[in-house]
């Protein structure tokens, strides 16, 4: 599986034979077979012809346009939806229920992936302010089985969040790295400008599982579903956040993988990657996110991702098969 980025000045893309050769200028950079592209990312500066788009859609695979900031402002999708499967999602999410439950498991597991980043950093630097930290998530991670009131599991979840993020003094180099907690929109510091660029990727690749699974992403659970977002992709990017971008952005940020020098501030945009730490981010996100490491399962990240959201579906099929009079497939 390959993802192809078209991100600077003067990059371009066409099919040469049954390939597809990424440019820029005279320089060719990729050359990839199209039957092996999962999508194609690209900002407002890219060429890409309309016979490529076509190819792409013919191979089933996504087209995304980003910003500068790497956020979607618009896709391509490879698969069209079935109604009757939208319809049914939406009404198994409108189950009282049903939503409780979905969202106690996803804040269960978000939760417990924080305790897991701060205990990890906690034995390394045998740092009990950590360990202190970790607990009290811990604690809110207890609560939630005594509650369903939706609103109620969120505050949960962003007292959790709170804990957690204060943990970030203690795990990077204050010094290089000064954090005054999580914000965003614009992002103010170098951690949080990293950290926000690396949710869009990862909204990206929760895009395209939900897409080859079969399932709305406009619908979901733990978001409110107001038009404003694709719920069921925030939703299910909570279980991803901290066991993919957030382990590797403080390891790539500890390793001296990046400096301050690699971003930028602006009084309009805030702080972001340059060009260059654009680059540098793409190739060390691609590396991690194509190379099998033990902690999933000895998958590639990637495919970890898109078996878990496979599960998920599964598991609406399953819950579904009385409604779909033994359909388990059609959700």
């Amino acid at each position: 599986m390959s993802v192809i980025y078209l991100l600077s000045k003067e990059a371009s893309v066409r099919k040469v034979g049954g390939r597809l050769r990424v440019e820029r200028g005279c320089e060719v950079l990729q050359s990839v077979p199209i039957h092996d592209v999962t999508c194609l990312v690209a900002s407002r500066c890219a060429h890409v012809s309309m016979p490529v788009i076509f190819d792409l859609m013919d191979v089933h695979a996504g087209i995304f346009f980003v910003d500068g900031r790497g956020r979607i402002v618009g896709q391509v999708e490879g698969k069209a939806l079935s109604w009757e499967r939208s319809q049914r999602q939406a009404r198994m999410f409108a189950d009282a229920e049903m939503q409780a439950e979905l969202i106690r498991q996803i804040l269960r597991e978000k939760m417990t992936e924080e305790m897991k980043i701060l205990k990890l950093y906690a034995r390394k630097r045998s740092n009990e302010t950590l360990a202190k930290l970790a607990r009290e998530i811990q604690n809110y991670r207890a609560h939630l089985a005594r509650e369903s009131e939706p609103n109620v599991l969120r505050g949960l979840e962003g007292m959790a969040a709170r804990m957690y993020f204060d943990g970030f003094p203690e795990i990077l180099d204050e010094k290089l790295w000064p954090w005054h907690g999580r914000n965003r929109r614009p992002p103010r510091d170098p951690v949080n400008a990293l950290l926000s660029y690396g949710y869009a990727f990862l909204e990206r690749e929760v895009r395209l599982a939900v897409i080859g699974a079969g399932l709305d992403g406009r619908i979901g659970f733990l978001h409110a579903n107001n038009g404003r977002k694709d719920s069921l992709i925030f939703d299910l990017m909570e279980l991803f956040r901290q066991p993919l971008i957030d382990r590797l952005v403080l390891k790539l940020l500890n390793r001296g993988q990046f400096r301050p020098e690699a971003f930028e501030v602006s009084d309009e945009l805030g702080c972001r990657l340059t060009l260059a730490g654009r680059r540098e981010w793409i190739a060390d996100y691609e590396t991690f996110m194509c190379r099998p490491y033990q902690e999933y399962g000895g998958r590639t990240p990637r495919v970890w991702l898109q078996q878990r959201v496979q599960v998920f579906a599964g598991e609406l099929a399953r819950q579904a098969q009385p409604e779909a009079e033994g359909d388990a497939c059609d959700i």
